[in-house]
């Protein structure tokens, strides 16, 4: 990938500064060459009426600076550095063209033709520098009167020369990097937007089919692609579901978070949830040894006839079973996440749903909602316990998350027995 540095940060950025901008260099040696006149009793000034031309055009080059940042009059900005090159002349010639203190100001205009694009911009100030050495003859200085003048003029336009040749060189270099550059950010950002999108085509769009269950969800990464997942499928007799939260962020925790769901889903057909995180753990552990990844998961198999639910928890522990009755109960995890060691062993659990209670997963991102330590359990846990439904549980904290720069990726699923006194599931997109 091409690598711009501060250099060519400098030279390409001189274009896309304003006209003012690039005026307030010459206006500003040009006030301490002044002071320095009045201060120093050597910088004599020889010729007033050339002092004050050459004043007067700095001003007027300045004013039309300011006024260059118009549209219209920004099409003749170049009229700005030409004043430039005719006042360094002028007030060249008022203070002793060979000892003058106003000499070196030519260097500025030459500086910003030469930095912009084509070769052209170097004859430019070649010109420019030209017509500021040679301004003191056109006003009558003579040869005879100062006979090193024209040589030494003719010296130093050549070392003006030669940096308007090197300035703009690097600065066609430093465009050429930084357009490659350009366009390979726009690639990469174009695939990572292409890898967020199938990211969340992977997401669960709707609610799952189970009669007598409402299902909802919500991902939000902090970044284009999360390490964050949550899934719901039908299994014989009820339903799988899972969330999971890959170290890191980013995509390539997205990318073991998708190998993650893949590997779980293909054991969906087995009774165990422990199953599943044992082939993630194989998974992990030779596939994706070299990552050094490692995901939290909490996997479960919903028995739809009567609640029942087996789970498996991989170091997740930010699960809550909502009851009826506004209590609930965390279903903590003494278990590691998977992938973090070889030959772990997991156990499985069991849960029940009554009707009307409610199985909420989240992963830690939800946590930094409040104050992002384990207390915060607790309010989500009020939350859930007012909550209506899934899907107003998993509004309430999506809308939350869209309100918060979040640090972390923000995943929830919640699981609902229908029951007395809840209005019947809706479909539901997740974000």
């Amino acid at each position: 990938m091409a690598r711009t540095t501060a250099g060519d940060a400098i030279l390409t950025g001189v274009d896309e500064l304003s006209p003012s901008l690039k005026q307030a260099p010459f206006l500003l040696f040009f006030a301490v060459a002044v002071a320095m006149s009045v201060i120093i009793p050597t910088l004599t000034v020889s010729n007033p009426g050339a002092v004050a031309t050459g004043s007067i055009l700095t001003v007027a080059a300045t004013v039309f600076a300011a006024v260059a940042v118009r549209p219209g009059p920004a099409r003749f900005a170049l009229i700005v550095p030409s004043l430039d090159f005719l006042a360094a002349g002028f007030l060249r010639h008022g203070t002793g063209e060979s000892h003058s203190i106003y000499a070196s100001l030519v260097l500025l205009p030459v500086l910003w033709f030469a930095a912009k694009e084509g070769r052209r911009y170097v004859v430019y100030p070649a010109v420019g520098a030209t017509v500021a050495i040679m301004v003191p003859f056109a006003l009558g200085s003579s040869i005879e009167e100062n006979p090193n003048e024209l040589s030494r003029g003719f010296y130093s336009t050549l070392i003006f020369i030669l940096v308007a040749v090197v300035v703009n060189e690097l600065a066609r270099r430093a465009r050429r990097r930084l357009h490659t550059a350009r366009e390979q950010a726009a690639a990469a950002t174009a695939e990572l937007g292409r890898a967020a999108q199938i990211q969340r085509f992977l997401l669960p769009k709707n609610a799952a089919p189970l009669r007598g269950y409402e299902t909802a969800g919500a991902c939000i990464p902090s970044k284009a692609v999360g390490g964050d997942f949550f899934d719901w499928y039908l299994i014989d007799g009820g339903l799988g579901f899972t969330l999971g939260d890959v170290m890191g962020k980013g995509a390539g925790a997205g990318m073991i978070a998708a190998t993650t769901r893949a590997v779980i889903r293909s054991a969906k057909n087995s009774n165990d949830p422990v199953t599943a995180l044992q082939l993630t753990q194989d998974c992990l552990a030779t596939d994706l040894g070299q990552a050094g990844s490692f995901a939290t998961l909490f996997h479960a198999r919903l028995r739809a006839s009567d609640g029942r639910i087996l789970f498996s928890d991989a170091g997740h522990g930010l699960t809550l079973v909502i009851r009826t009755d506004g209590t609930w109960e965390r279903l903590a995890s003494d278990n590691i996440p998977v992938g973090l060691l070889p030959d772990t062993h997991w156990e499985s659990f069991e849960t029940r749903l009554d009707p009307g209670d409610m199985i909420v997963s989240f992963s830690d991102g939800v946590l930094d909602l409040y104050d992002g330590t384990l207390a915060a359990v607790e309010e989500i846990g009020k939350l859930a316990a007012a909550a209506t439904s899934a899907a107003d549980l998993v509004d309430l904290v999506h809308r939350r998350a869209l309100g918060t720069a979040n640090p972390d990726d923000v995943t929830i699923l919640a699981v609902r027995r229908d029951g007395p006194g809840y209005p019947a599931p809706r479909e539901r997109t997740p974000a």
